[in-house]
């Protein structure tokens, strides 16, 4: 009926029913009818316009027709319900051509009501597949997943990290874990709460739930967009929501707590919320379990031994789990003149500074266009990570005029759903993004990637990379353009695909890949005999054949991160100065030096510190060793003397330059001192009588004082696990007067 999904809106009421009609039996539904039934009962506004059936169960379909700026509000919902209990259907879909209040999606979940807005109507037409429905069959990989975290649990096993890349199914396997739990006669899980950062997830894991658990033998509810928790067998919340409603809560409130995108944890409002419930269970989901910071997410799921699944990025494409991407390094031109530096042992960073010379703006959008054209993507959907939101505006004028949009962060979010919208819908051949679109956000149709800025994070990268590598049976590869002028992003792209080389292939897991469905049925033929196309053009080219010819291998840098990482990881310490080479195995001193410059400067780039953090105090206090000992030997000595002093087997502890900057703040730092201390004393305690006592100045209660001095006392602490040593008498006195421990906190915070 149509050709373009935007020309939806141009139909008729009776043509749009007819169109989702087609569209949801394209996708598996079958014996549709479009009936009147119910009408008579929904004051001839709705009630249930479409009938059909998926694995032999009945679905009533209500179809609501809008313009695109009104939202479709409760009363739509109430309509459905109605006509679907008096036709007795238990599965029930709301569609619209435009959105949903916010008090739809809160009570639609509750009421077990699927929801399509625009958005998923067009993924619908598009991939002719939906999770609504499914009858689920787990894959031997999830079942497996499925029988470690169960036989762990049964060992008492309290805490797991399940490690699965995207597209492999975390949701489908973790529901798939609850109801074995639940089925289990000895089990103790009888309420269970899903936690994820955004809405968008939220609403497809109660998809997922619902296909494995079923309809109607559990109770389900929202807490998100402002929405109270309810008691029912299965809350879903955001954490932003459930942070500023976990006051209405018992600490016990649920059993099993599973935390979605579980690498945000460690981050502190996450990790408040997650110490406040202590669940007897806390399983976290992630594809990516490292932070570019010290917080470790394994430690907080239980350490090393919690830590399950492990199908990786590179696992997922060996297994043709994703559609095959087509990586091309674009790598930035060469500074022919600083060639040389790699012979004098500069490091990695230096190199990157002087080595290349970034091409313009101008210039990457001639080779975008280029590389569309050579690729015949037709219909192109690229989407651009930018650095900035001043890079991305300077950059969308160098597009021919209406081919690109943008988005980012600061943008309201009615008009960055309204530059999602127009690029989908062909308008726009090009999304730029910033700070956006790592997670949550799911648009099938993209053929294309660009990255154009170094993000400084593989965890990044990898999330942005995931952006492109949904399957659908319309995409038959993704082409990533790759401008990014590091030599450590380079390593990454040559990892990944060495990763995916030498990863072995499960042929109980293995997927055969095929060409879309475009040829008669039963007749697929099986394309791309690798797991991804990685081609360098001449610049990048240029670098590798140097770094062979000069026998420099550049991913030391990334394994000696890599091992420097794992060992904090495992041990919870850097590893000493003097014994680097006994536990750090296949790492030289001189390694660290060519590549760092210093010890202090290994532990900064690996966990990305200042100089002047406080978990490298016991490097300051090093130096000021040496320095003392020069003193009490009557001499004075140079930044370069305390730098040389601090050297062992080649490798300084610190460089003449860090010596100096170190020294140089701290001399300053002691003038400062006394001053500060007393400033500091008097605003803390002034923030702190300010934040406990009430609006009454004159009369000040005797609570008040209470406050104040609970206030002092545990001015220090900064989350509900550091209450765990309080008395229990302060205890009480807290929940007596602040009401709760996290409130309590926040008075604490608010006063810093």
């Amino acid at each position: 009926m149509i050709n373009d999904f935007k020309q939806i809106d141009s139909l008729s009421p009776s043509d749009f029913e007819f169109f989702v009609k087609e569209v949801f039996e394209d996708a598996g539904w079958s014996d549709a009818v479009i009936t009147q039934v119910g009408k008579e009962y929904s004051h001839g506004d709705g009630g249930v316009d479409i009938f059909a059936y998926k694995n032999r169960r009945k679905f009533a379909i209500e179809v609501k027709q809008r313009n695109i700026r009104n939202a479709v509000d409760t009363k739509a919902l109430n309509q459905l319900v109605t006509g679907a209990r008096l036709a007795s259907v238990q599965n029930m879909i709301l569609v619209t051509n435009s959105y949903f209040t916010s008090e739809v999606k809160v009570r639609a979940l509750k009421l077990g009501v699927e929801l399509f807005d625009r958005d998923g109507l067009q993924n619908l037409w598009i991939e002719k597949h939906s999770e609504v429905g499914r009858n689920i069959k787990m894959r031997q990989y999830q079942q497996t997943i499925n029988d470690e975290a169960y036989a762990k649990i049964k060992e008492q096993k309290t805490k797991l990290l399940i490690e699965m890349a995207t597209g492999l199914g975390k949701t489908y396997t973790v529901a798939n874990l609850v109801k074995t739990l639940i089925k289990d006669e000895s089990s103790y899980i009888k309420k269970v709460l899903f936690l994820a950062h955004q809405v968008e997830i939220l609403l497809q894991s109660v998809t997922a739930f619902k296909n494995i658990l079923g309809i109607g033998t559990y109770s389900f509810s929202a807490c998100f967009n402002g929405a109270s928790p309810e008691n029912t067998d299965f809350v879903f919340g955001s954490f932003d929501t459930f942070y500023s409603k976990i006051n209405e809560l018992k600490e016990d409130e649920f059993d099993l707590v599973i935390v979605d995108e579980a690498h945000h944890v460690p981050a502190r409002t996450y990790s408040q919320v997650v110490d406040f419930l202590q669940p007897q269970i806390l399983i976290g989901l992630t594809a990516t379990p490292f932070r570019e910071d010290l917080k470790s997410v394994t430690e907080f799921f239980g350490g090393n031994d919690g830590h399950i699944g492990k199908y990786d990025l590179a696992w997922a494409l060996k297994h043709n789990k994703l559609a095959f991407p087509k990586y091309k390094v674009m790598l930035d031109d060469l500074n022919n003149g600083q060639l040389e530096m790699l012979k004098n042992g500069m490091s990695v960073s230096d190199v990157d500074k002087s080595l290349f010379l970034h091409k313009k703006d101008e210039e990457i959008v001639r080779l975008i266009e280029k590389e569309v054209s050579q690729e015949n993507l037709q219909i192109p959907k690229g989407i651009v990570f930018c650095k900035s939101i001043e890079h991305m505006q300077y950059m969308i004028k160098f597009f021919k005029p209406g081919a690109a949009t943008l988005v980012h962060s600061k943008m309201p979010d009615s008009q960055r759903r309204e530059n999602i919208r127009s690029f989908r819908e062909g308008d726009h051949s090009y999304i730029l993004v910033c700070d956006l679109f790592n997670e949550g956000i799911d648009i099938p149709e993209t053929n294309l990637l660009v990255f154009i800025r170094y993000t400084g994070s593989k965890t990044v990268w990898l999330q942005q990379l995931g952006r492109g590598l949904r399957k659908t049976k319309s995409k038959e590869f993704v082409v990533v353009l790759d401008f990014v002028g590091s030599l450590e992003r380079l390593n990454e792209v040559h990892s990944l695909a060495e990763s995916i080389r030498s990863t072995p292939i499960d042929k109980n897991n293995y997927e055969e890949r095929y060409k879309p469905e475009k040829q008669e049925r039963g007749k697929k033929s099986v394309i791309h005999n690798d797991y991804i196309e990685v081609t360098y053009n001449e610049a990048a080219a240029d670098v590798l054949e140097l770094i062979k010819n000069l026998n420099y291998r550049l991913n030391f840098r990334a394994e000696a991160l890599n091992l420097i990482r794992h060992f904090y990881e495992t041990e919870g310490h850097f590893p000493d100065f003097y014994k680097i080479e006994e536990v750090l195995k296949g790492l030289t001193r001189d390694q660290i030096n060519t590549l760092f410059g210093s010890y202090l400067s290994f532990l900064i780039i690996a966990f990305n510190l200042s100089t002047f953090d406080s978990k490298l105090a016991f490097i300051h206090e090093k130096l000021h060793n040496i320095l003392r000992k020069f003193e009490e030997s009557g001499f004075t000595p140079s930044h370069k003397a305390i730098s040389q002093e601090s050297i062992f087997q080649h490798l300084p502890l610190f460089t003449e330059k860090e010596v100096n900057s170190i020294l140089k703040r701290n001399t300053a730092h002691k003038e400062r001192h006394i001053a500060e201390i007393t400033e500091h004393t008097e605003i803390a305690s002034k923030k702190i009588h300010e934040a406990a006592v009430l609006k009454n100045p004159i009369q000040q209660k005797e609570t008040d004082i209470e406050k104040i001095v609970l206030l002092e006392k545990y001015k220090h602490l900064e989350k509900v696990s550091d209450l765990r040593n309080v008395p229990d008498t302060d205890m009480k006195n807290i929940k007596r007067l602040f009401k709760s421990k996290l409130l309590f906190l926040k008075v604490i915070e608010n006063a810093k």
